[in-house]
């Protein structure tokens, strides 16, 4: 079963919480809405986002905190570290639409034909 399976009225988002990695508890909030279909677009998309993932392994959300904390501050002693490991295009606060997207479309390609989608005439 696939979301597109679900019959959505309403008007306001719906939000859903959905757990990843449960040894590191990553909580992520996802809005629902029900828009119209546009042609020529691959769905599912994501249409809207903030923030870039966390580097693997970074020790869940208190980890991450920590994270921030060195890479923003040059006088930490940590913050060198920091930066080389998470790499030089790394950037806390940027979320890019278009490779999200590209991520999808890459993980449902993986999926070797085990995600469903509902096809309307």
């Amino acid at each position: 079963m696939s979301l597109a399976d679900f019959a959505f009225s309403f008007e306001a988002p719906l939000h859903i919480f959905y757990e990843y990695d449960f040894g590191d508890c990553w909580t992520h909030a996802v809005s629902l809405v029900v828009a119209r279909r546009e042609a020529g677009v691959k769905y599912p998309r994501c249409i809207q986002g903030s923030r870039s993932g966390p580097p693997e392994d970074v020790g869940g959300p208190p980890g991450y905190a920590d994270f921030l904390k060195a890479w923003h501050d040059p006088l930490d002693d940590q913050h060198k570290d920091m930066r080389r490991w998470a790499g030089r295009k790394f950037d806390p606060e940027r979320f890019d639409l278009d490779a999200t997207n590209k991520a999808i479309i890459r993980a449902i390609r993986r999926s070797c034909g085990n995600y469903r989608f509902r096809h309307e005439a």
